[in-house]
């Protein structure tokens, strides 16, 4: 689809207008109540635009108020929101044309969610922490959602008030509603978390509307529990949307219960985050005890079959670590060569590492008769480490062992021994050697040690080992201490070998 001119954008995420907003419904190939004539079916709200369920009702609340002459290009929209609300409005403030939004924030939520909520919200508008509960009450006046209702009378703020104001769920029977029917009219059941209670008042209540035999399953979060969005059932009753006409059956899903549903449908192809697992629990769960009682009859469609739906909400990525916090190591494969997460961070560069040929250019123009000579009679030994460098600053750093960097040399090049020989193994397939190497390198390297600020600090260098894997490692190091470095492609054997070739063909010649 394409989406042009000036109003690209509001056409985009306007499900009116946006054949992709019909969003999929995807059944579950596999799951527990196969035997029984069951298919369950994801109702995938994280295909929409801003890819969370609460973009719908974030869409219809503006649209609403804009409509009604409540907000206009100067608003700044303040609302009471940790995650898809606040992201949702922030985006559609800016689509729509107004001056931008403002995250009410509890102080408990996590710094990667905080960061997540500064990057969609504009730096013009900082998010404000609350302490307290993490999911007060609306009428909690100490509370971030009270607050918010009463900044946004002030000055050009607007609340839309996401658990008071009715645009909230009436979205879900503007559009989530209508959409499930139209794709599976037969449904039987319907299952959804219940945080602000918006998808379930507005969808269950279109789709008891059109056949009032569909039973809603409302999921809430177990008591004592988190699953961002969803709340416990305590908390939902403080919500004035009548969601009790809507609901048929509640049922409650633990945090471990959610993550670890959420983590089954990702791994098998169905990308939505822990209130996703939250859904689907409560509604395994209901359809379990139904079984239990010998009710599952009294679910079928005309055709034998039970279709039940179950909302995903959002997307995994956010929650990322917490996934690992509630449910352990156990649920997620080790790290193999994990201790390379502690070494070797500094980058690398392709350009960083030279041919033979470009090596022996930088450093034979600087290099006299006398020192070419020396290098063509490969007659290089300890009496060469006392010359001058061949460039006032070009250092050739030689990281081979001592014993071999005695034996040959290039004129002038410093010797740093750093515990390896030509029979070490390759560090970047063996993790030992690349610890090793690595660590002795980045303390020589320091700023600590002499040989950085003496040698080193200030010059273009050079650095010589075996293979040219070592220096490659050295390069990295000393780039990332802002010095100019270079490595040589196959090692100084390399250079040896093209310098034994040219003065082979000086003595034909």
């Amino acid at each position: 689809n394409t989406f042009s001119g000036k109003d690209a954008l509001v056409k985009f995420y306007d499900p009116d207008c946006n054949p992709v907003s019909s969003l999929s419904l995807v059944e579950i190939p596999t799951h527990p109540f196969e035997k029984d004539g069951v298919h369950i079916y994801a109702k995938m709200l994280t295909f929409l635009p801003a890819a969370n369920v609460k973009s719908l009702p974030a869409l219809n609340m503006l649209q609403k108020a804009k409509e009604a002459g409540k907000i206009d290009t100067s608003a700044n929209i303040v609302e009471y929101s940790s995650g898809s609300t606040i992201m949702s409005l922030a985006i559609l403030s800016r689509v729509m044309g107004l001056n931008g939004a403002t995250a009410y924030v509890s102080n408990k939520t996590s710094k990667s969610k905080l960061n997540l909520l500064r990057f969609f919200v504009s730096e013009n508008f900082p998010d404000k922490l609350f302490g307290g509960p993490g999911q007060p009450s609306p009428q909690d006046s100490n509370g971030g959602i009270f607050r918010a209702s009463q900044d946004g009378q002030t000055g050009n703020n607007f609340n839309p008030s996401q658990y008071q104001n009715a645009d909230n769920y009436l979205a879900h029977q503007r559009w989530t509603g209508p959409q499930i029917i139209k794709q599976l009219p037969n449904i039987s059941v319907f299952a959804t978390g219940m945080g602000t209670t918006g998808t379930m008042t507005g969808t269950g209540s279109y789709l008891k509307d059109f056949n009032p035999k569909i039973i809603n399953v409302g999921v809430c979060t177990a008591p004592g529990d988190l699953v961002h969005g969803p709340r416990n059932l305590s908390l939902v009753g403080d919500i004035p949307f009548p969601w009790q006409k809507a609901v048929d059956v509640l049922e409650d899903a633990s945090a471990f219960e959610s993550f670890a549903a959420s983590l089954d449908l990702c791994r098998n192809g169905l990308l939505g985050g822990p209130s996703s697992g939250l859904a689907q629990v409560g509604l395994f769960k209901f359809l379990e005890r139904t079984r239990l009682e010998g009710g599952l009859d009294r679910l079928r469609a005309d055709d034998g079959s039970i279709n039940c739906v179950f909302t995903c909400c959002d997307l995994p990525y956010q929650y990322v670590d917490e996934y690992f916090q509630v449910l352990g190591e156990s649920y997620f494969h080790p790290i193999q060569e994990e201790a390379l997460l502690h070494v070797d961070r500094y980058p690398y560069q392709p350009e960083w590492e030279l041919s033979a040929e470009i090596v022996l250019s930088k450093i034979l123009v600087y290099m006299s008769n006398e020192e070419l000579c020396d290098m063509k009679n490969s007659c290089s030994g300890p009496e060469f480490s006392s010359r001058p460098a061949p460039c006032k600053n070009l250092v050739i750093l030689d990281i081979r062992a001592e014993i071999d960097y005695n034996k040959r040399h290039f004129p002038a090049a410093i010797s740093l021994d750093i515990g390896s020989d030509a029979e070490s193994p390759n560090p970047f397939l063996d993790t030992p050697t690349m610890i090793k190497q690595w660590r002795s390198l980045n303390q020589q390297f320091s700023h600590e040690n002499a040989i950085f600020d003496e040698k080193v600090k200030g010059n273009i260098i050079v650095v010589f080992c075996y293979d040219g894997n070592t220096s490659r490692i050295a390069t990295s190091i000393l780039r990332h201490r802002r010095v100019e470095a270079y490595s040589c492609a196959g090692g100084i054997g390399a250079c040896w070998k093209l310098l034994d070739r040219i003065d082979g063909r000086e003595r034909r010649d």
